[in-house]
């Protein structure tokens, strides 16, 4: 009896022992989706035309070397109320954002977690230009877009990584 306990205790040790890290999230792929005619908005539409593939691409790149076909999927659903918000009357860089749904997915397709993830003008700051000014910034610029994608994907990656 004293014996087993013994052996209780040393299974424990090592499992807690064993605890370190745990492995840094890899993935398998990402897809990004978003609905632009649910936009409703012509300059909109036309101004993230292109999201999908460059968020893919963004995301994608927050991740090199942590790439694996057994990794988790990424999928990004858009939320198309905020593609608006650069387009409405009034909108400044520092209102304008960019908002989605990220749920990380396992491989045998069973949702892993999901996330509502947004990047604000306190986000895209430091990927805009040098010597940019977001007061000044114009929220349906080029460089603005470039910024806020940037910032999406940065912010979905460290929000996954901090998944346990």
């Amino acid at each position: 009896m004293k014996k087993l306990g013994l052996l209780a205790g040393a299974a424990l040790i090592l499992a807690a022992c064993s605890g370190g890290e745990p492995e840094p999230l890899t993935i398998s792929g990402v897809s990004v989706e978003t609905d632009l005619p649910a936009v409703g908005s012509r300059q909109a539409v036309a101004y993230w035309q292109s999201l999908n593939d460059d968020l893919e691409t963004a995301i994608a790149a927050q991740f090199v070397g942590r790439t694996d076909p057994m990794g988790k999927q990424i999928n990004v659903d858009v939320d198309e109320i905020s593609l608006n918000s650069a387009f409405m009357a009034g909108a400044t860089a520092e209102t304008a954002r960019l908002s989605g749904r990220v749920t990380l997915v396992n491989l045998d397709g069973t949702d892993a977690a999901a996330y509502d993830v947004t990047a604000t003008s306190q986000d895209v700051v430091s990927y805009l230009p040098p010597g940019s000014d977001i007061v000044t910034i114009q929220p349906t610029s080029a460089e603005y877009y470039q910024a806020i994608v940037q910032a999406f994907a940065r912010g979905t990656a460290q929000t996954l990584s901090a998944t346990p």
